[in-house]
């Protein structure tokens, strides 16, 4: 016995004007979602980059005391820092290299030399470093004594 066409079960398919809805729409989703996430990387690079260079001016700052005198050396291309004491490095920073961040100096400067001396006082001038990637963008201020603030 053949089956009628009304008894007959429907297809159990989607048609091309459905399957091109759901694919368009998966397409917004995701370009919305992986620009938020870019953007949220950069902002986590830039805040890295920060907390590095805050963590040096700390650590120079106990240096100078520690060993009489330390120099904090910022360069902004290729966004770097670098912490010594005498002769000898203590610490390097490669910014651009580890998270892909520029370092913009107070004044447009290519380079800042910052020193402390055996109290862990600054002799330097009045900074205001700007880490940027992408859209992201973060401050660090430093005192003409060398202790650091975040805006």
């Amino acid at each position: 016995m053949i089956p009628s066409a009304a008894s007959r079960p429907a297809h159990d398919g989607y048609t091309l004007l459905e399957l091109i809805t759901v694919l368009t729409l998966l397409g917004l989703v995701t370009t919305v979602l992986l620009s938020a996430a870019r953007h949220q990387l950069d902002r986590m690079a830039v805040l890295g980059a920060r907390e590095e260079v805050a963590g040096l001016f700390h650590r120079a700052r106990a240096e100078a005391i520690a060993r009489g005198g330390a120099r904090l050396l910022l360069q902004a291309d290729p966004a770097s820092a670098e912490l010594s004491a005498g002769d000898e490095v203590l610490a390097r920073a490669h910014l651009k290299a580890e998270y892909g961040v520029a370092l913009t100096l107070s004044s447009s400067r290519p380079e800042a030399d910052l020193s402390f001396d055996a109290l862990g006082l600054g002799r330097v001038a009045s900074q205001t470093l700007r880490f940027a990637r992408g859209k992201a963008e973060v401050r660090l201020v430093v005192s003409s004594l060398g202790r650091v603030t975040r805006p």
